[in-house]
């Protein structure tokens, strides 16, 4: 009870200051609500809170070098990798040749993939991949974490315990994004993983962007459930540089360092030689109903997560055929429903060399 009048009356304050002060001052109260976060939150705050603290404010996490800020690092069996050869032989019980890389979304964390009995990355092992899960700050920008991936990528791999003959990835959300930019910056930086890419599966992305109001939405319903959190729900007006790019579906640097920025973003084109899939879904059965796609799976539209083009931008470019519309499920469904799984293993195993 303590905490939480704590927490109570430290945030009235904040909102009454930010309500009574121009925006121009943003900065100024954001740093305030920074200081709030690292003294007011318990000293051990659950995976939880600081995934949705990241999405929500962790580009100012990571300019203030706090505790709360998640690093970007790979894990497998629930356990950080070290990208140092001897010790990583010696986390990983039967390394495979083949890997399968599970990147998560905005809010979230490499443990997202084990929800109930099934996680993506884990039902692949029984077909000779060995899954390992990306963790990163989603409240930075996308471009900064794809960049990052790849050349973190490219490190794991030189230390992997035997030759990398395959990789996959699959991404949800968000990590579609980071995915996409990964292989367009390992291009850029002619890291050798590329090569080795042979399947890219995005589950729910929003390629041309998701309704930002949803997004703010689902981040309110995250930290509300939290019960010392609950008070911090007006936090999402904050918009971290991750947010902002997850609303336009910005891959590139270019897009958010120029000035004035670009009306609509780039559209690198697919990674040259990768089988590239998008898997979509809809809250409704009727998955050909016009009305049903623009809702989708609650968060991203169909069109969006398919990356379809308009009379505005480029189509991302996703064969037809490698396209897949589920229906009756939502944005975290996508993680655990039996027909995006056998999807999901059918595209691998044929990719698979």
């Amino acid at each position: 009870m303590v905490l939480k009048r704590r927490i109570n009356r430290t945030l009235q304050l904040l909102l009454s200051d930010l309500s009574d002060r121009a925006l121009v001052n943003a900065n100024q109260w954001r740093a305030g609500l920074g200081e709030f976060v690292e003294t007011g939150l318990p000293p051990v705050p659950s995976d939880l809170v600081i995934a949705t603290m990241n999405g929500v404010m962790g580009d100012s996490l990571e300019e203030r070098k706090s505790r709360l800020a998640q690093k970007m690092a790979f894990s497998s069996g629930m356990q950080p990798l070290s990208l140092d050869p001897i010790t990583l032989a010696g986390q990983l019980s039967l390394p495979q040749s083949r890997i399968v890389i599970c990147v998560h979304g905005w809010c979230m964390n490499d443990s997202q993939w084990q929800r109930k009995p099934h996680d993506h990355g884990r039902n692949l092992a029984k077909f000779g991949y060995t899954p390992v899960y990306l963790r990163y700050n989603t409240g930075r920008h996308i471009s900064s974490n794809g960049e990052d991936f790849a050349l973190l990528l490219e490190q794991l791999i030189a230390a992997w315990p035997c030759p990398v003959q395959e990789i996959v990835i699959i991404a949800h959300s968000m990590g579609g994004l980071v995915s996409r930019s990964a292989c367009f910056y390992a291009s850029r930086h002619q890291v050798s993983w590329i090569n080795q890419l042979t399947t890219l599966i995005t589950l729910g992305t929003p390629h041309n962007g998701a309704p930002l109001a949803k997004l703010a939405s689902w981040a309110e319903t995250r930290i509300a459930a939290v019960p010392y959190l609950q008070s911090v729900v007006n936090l999402t007006r904050l918009r971290s540089a991750g947010s902002k790019d997850l609303s336009l579906g910005t891959i590139c640097h270019s897009d958010w360092q120029r000035e004035p920025p670009p009306p609509y973003p780039l559209r690198p084109p697919l990674p040259e030689g990768v089988a590239c899939y998008a898997v979509a879904s809809c809250l409704s059965k009727h998955i050909q109903d016009e009305r049903s796609r623009r809702i989708g799976d609650g968060l991203v539209p169909v069109a969006s997560a398919l990356g379809e083009g308009d009379e505005q931008q480029l189509a991302v470019g996703f064969p037809a055929v490698n396209q897949c519309v589920v229906g009756s499920v939502n944005h975290m469904g996508l993680l655990t429903h039996p027909f995006v799984a056998r999807r999901i293993e059918q595209w691998v195993l044929a990719n698979s060399g």
